[in-house]
């Protein structure tokens, strides 16, 4: 059961997000491209966002930044830099495709681009479930020096036999919620890229300030969650809230569209 659950979060995060957007551009007559530029957004995003993290941590060592002294303090300062050169570098890319990428520049080829860059990390997922699978396949039941034969030596023998070890005691149900835990995230990329979208076709900046903003609340406490593991109730509860998110901006916009249209 713990295989197959881990067959279908593979499935849904590495197909998923591609069978939906192939399905919309097919319908809104839009070309499969834009699905792609938002992969190369995501992956422009994550390299701007290791340079800027090397830069802060550069400042932090040389003193240039104080760090605070309270652990709990360090753990939100940390996310909240996390969260925001997130939001601020994901929304710079996006505005930077609709402007000079991806044409036209409404909802729907925002909804095709943030399917992509969602995608793209759901993706990514996928991957790491699938080598992670693979180690815990071939390292089932095998010994420290079934390990070292494998190539790994000491605590890395040991890291690996740990994590061998949690992999077959997780339950199926851990897999499959993962799997929607990162759903949720592409529904949420999605909303925000139809509101940068709805922002630059309307020149109303509001819609791109209100994207950052949403964006940086929820990956804080994306990043808060990553470094203290609060609860599995917790997570379901910030995953759920960033899913609603991405569909009220998608509601929010198709509503102003519509009332546009009337006047």
């Amino acid at each position: 059961m713990l295989v197959a659950a881990h067959v279908v979060e593979v499935l849904l995060l590495g197909l998923g997000p591609f069978l939906f957007a192939r399905a919309f551009a097919r319908r809104w007559e839009r070309p499969l491209g834009i699905f792609g530029v938002g992969l190369l957004c995501f992956v422009f995003a994550e390299v701007a966002r290791i340079g800027i993290a090397r830069g802060l941590g550069a400042l932090f060592e040389s003193g240039a930044l104080p760090l605070p002294s309270d652990e709990t303090t360090l753990v939100w300062v940390s996310a909240s830099l996390a969260g925001v050169i997130a939001a601020v570098t994901d929304q710079a890319f996006r505005v930077v495709a609709l402007r000079r990428w991806v044409e036209p520049c409404d909802g729907r080829t925002g909804a095709l681009l943030g399917l992509g860059h969602g995608g793209a990390e759901a993706m990514l997922s996928a991957v790491l479930v699938l080598v992670m699978a693979g180690i815990a396949l071939v390292g089932e039941n095998s010994t420290f020096e079934d390990l070292e034969a494998m190539g790994f030596e000491g605590r890395a023998a040991v890291r690996v036999g740990m994590k061998v070890l949690a992999w077959w005691e997780a339950s199926p149900t851990d897999a499959l919620l993962a799997a929607g835990q990162q759903l949720c995230l592409v529904v949420l990329h999605l909303g925000l890229s139809v509101a940068v979208a709805t922002g630059l076709a309307r020149r109303a900046w509001g819609w791109v300030a209100s994207a950052v903003l949403l964006h940086a609340v929820l990956a804080t406490l994306l990043s808060w969650i990553a470094s203290k593991t609060p609860g599995l109730g917790i997570e379901l509860a910030v995953h759920g809230a960033a899913a609603l998110v991405g569909v009220g901006l998608v509601a929010a916009a198709n509503r102003g569209t519509n009332d546009h249209k009337a006047s």
